[in-house]
């Protein structure tokens, strides 16, 4: 009789995920994979294709990696969203969370990319990257909202590290590359003048359209003491 040596060892389960969505037209998916902890739902067709990904792990750890790929073909219409906060828990092992999306977009395509916030919990480590490729022609609406602990639940005081990077081509050039490194007492970071002035929210908007320099002005109008905006020109 012979036993079968098991290795045991004490590393931690982990999450993976993983999704690819090519859509084509108004409202047709072209091609669609999808792995792991990741999953995509197509509740309704309303002026273009809408997509919610979920997470069914629950949030992000240390250790876990989640990709997506969205590609929009010519004329294609697509809102992406996420069916919850993204959560981001303590690292055990003070291993970050990797996450990786990219979002390509093709002649007249346009796309809405609308995740609900990103928590950050205490001891949380996340990294982060966002790239988006594009035409001149394409449309594109991109928000990223961040939330550093729960206000109403006392987090007031959160350390960790946040890792994120966003970064914007058109016609293969760069129009826009934003990199935010907080690491070690965030809550402390963020009190500074020149970083959030106290805020434990942040959020980057980013709209590329041949339009905005037609809504700058609106988009003036509901900005806070602590905001700004930009025109961007090619």
């Amino acid at each position: 009789m012979y036993l079968e040596k098991i290795d045991i060892t004490d590393q931690l389960p982990r999450a993976h995920g993983a999704l690819h969505l090519k859509s084509a037209g108004k409202s047709k998916i072209r091609n669609l994979f999808q792995q792991g902890s990741t999953k995509a739902l197509f509740p309704r067709k309303v002026n273009g294709l809408e997509c919610v990904v979920i997470n069914t792990s629950g949030g992000l750890t240390g250790g876990d990696k989640f990709s997506n790929i969205v590609e929009c073909e010519d004329q294609s219409k697509l809102t992406v969203t996420t069916q919850g906060c993204e959560r981001i828990y303590k690292s055990n092992d003070g291993s970050a969370a990797i996450v990786e999306n990219k979002i390509v977009l093709k002649n007249t395509a346009s796309i809405y990319w609308l995740p609900q916030e990103t928590i950050v919990f205490d001891q949380g480590k996340i990294k982060r990257e966002l790239k988006v490729s594009l035409s001149s022609e394409a449309e594109a609406l991109i928000v990223e909202p961040v939330i550093f602990g729960r206000l109403a639940m006392g987090e007031t005081n959160i350390s960790g590290c946040f890792d994120d990077t966003i970064e914007v081509c058109v016609d293969g050039k760069i129009i826009f590359l934003d990199k935010t490194r907080l690491s070690g007492n965030i809550s402390k970071l963020l009190k500074r003048p020149a970083v959030a002035a106290g805020g434990s929210a942040t959020a980057i908007i980013i709209f590329k359209s041949k339009r905005a320099k037609l809504l700058l002005n609106r988009f003036k109008d509901h900005l806070n003491t602590y905001s700004g905006v930009s025109l961007i020109k090619d």
